[in-house]
């Protein structure tokens, strides 16, 4: 077979997350080629993409590909043959041969019978989705934590939670079955790559404008404990994980009994200033206001205390409380205008808001004031 070499570094650029860098299973480090398509799995996440160019069938090794394709010209013609054990690449000028796994012992696309499927605005789920990622558990004890919760139905909900801290989104779309899945931040990670790094394909109807600015959508089927997602020249096909997520809607407050309006950027900037304190300090932020200001303090007994003060809007009254600085920096970085910081009790979550992004919990630490 062959194709541009541009074409065939972009192909095996977009596969690159769900390529294992070392994998348990050796042939995971290679791209499928085959029959009009390019395939790579890590066994979780299954990503093909449309290549008409692959009118052959093999596997080239991922990374030692991309890394030689960057120096060769984009608009070269390269070849691609198997032969035997071995796969060669060829072009005007060069060429270079690797050891070949074999088409065989790579893992089959798996056929989804589809059991409920909906075409749904693509932008908006994979944002929210995407939002959820570093909400998840990083550790192998809680499967249904370590992944992205997806509430279908009438209303489609997301959320991730690690434990310590949580987010949780509503979207204005439907789904015409009414499950509850848990979807692996790999494939989400996935999922956002392609769809950033794919340009849509514009609607064949309506002004120019209107179709520059009409939504892109993904149609999202779900059956045999597996979620596929389509658009364009992508197919995504999860594994999802085992088990029923949390009921997230259920751990948010109803009521509040204080709270706190500031500018993101300007408590951001304050607790950046303090950062290397609190965390000589076992990574603790003291919030406190009064009516008109909020003062953000750490203190360590090496470094001593460092107090920053900014505007603030409150009700309910002065209050405190103590959150984690990586915690708090992680939710207030690359926000803009106002965010409100909502309190029921002392033991209980803090409540952030900031316009549609997702609603975000954070658990307070227990400090000795």
């Amino acid at each position: 077979m062959q194709m541009r070499v541009e074409m065939l570094r972009e192909t095996l650029g977009l596969l690159k997350p769900v390529v294992p860098r070392k994998p348990t299973v050796p042939v995971l480090q290679n791209v499928l080629l085959s029959n009009g398509k390019a395939v790579a799995t890590d066994l979780e996440t299954m990503v093909i993409l449309n290549l008409p160019e692959a009118d052959g069938e093999c596997l080239i090794p991922h990374r030692q590909a991309l890394e030689l394709l960057r120096y060769v010209p984009e608009n070269e013609l390269v070849a691609i043959e198997a032969r035997g054990n071995s796969l060669e690449l060829a072009w005007d000028g060069g060429s270079a041969s690797y050891d070949a796994a074999q088409v065989k012992d790579y893992p089959p696309v798996p056929e989804l019978k589809a059991a409920a499927e909906a075409s749904l605005d693509g932008d908006s789920l994979v944002a929210a989705l995407s939002s959820m990622v570093s909400y998840c558990a990083t550790g192998d004890d809680r499967p249904v934590l370590a992944g992205v919760a997806l509430f279908l139905g009438e209303r489609i909900e997301v959320a991730a939670g690690d434990g310590f801290r949580m987010a949780y989104q509503q979207l204005p779309m439907t789904f015409p079955a009414e499950e509850k899945v848990v979807v692996p931040r790999g494939t989400i990670t996935a999922l956002a790559h392609l769809w950033d790094n794919i340009p849509p394909a514009p609607p064949m109807v309506g002004s120019l404008i209107e179709q520059i600015t009409a939504r892109r959508e993904l149609q999202l089927a779900l059956g045999d404990r597996r979620l596929k997602i389509a658009f364009g020249q992508v197919t995504i096909i999860a594994q999802l994980i085992k088990g029923t997520p949390p009921n997230f809607a259920q751990l948010i407050p109803a009521k509040v009994s204080q709270e706190v309006r500031f500018f993101a950027p300007d408590l951001e900037r304050a607790v950046r200033r303090l950062k290397d304190v609190a965390r000589d300090g076992s990574g603790i932020v003291r919030l406190t206001w009064t009516e008109t200001s909020l003062t953000a303090a750490a203190k360590s007994e090496e470094r001593g205390e460092v107090r920053a003060e900014l505007p603030a809007q409150t009700e309910g009254g002065p209050g405190r409380i103590a959150l984690n600085v990586s915690y708090l920096l992680d939710y207030l970085k690359g926000r803009e205008g106002v965010v409100t910081m909502g309190l029921r009790g002392a033991q209980d979550p803090v409540i952030f808001r900031h316009g549609s992004s997702p609603l975000v919990l954070i658990m307070p630490m227990v400090v000795q004031w």
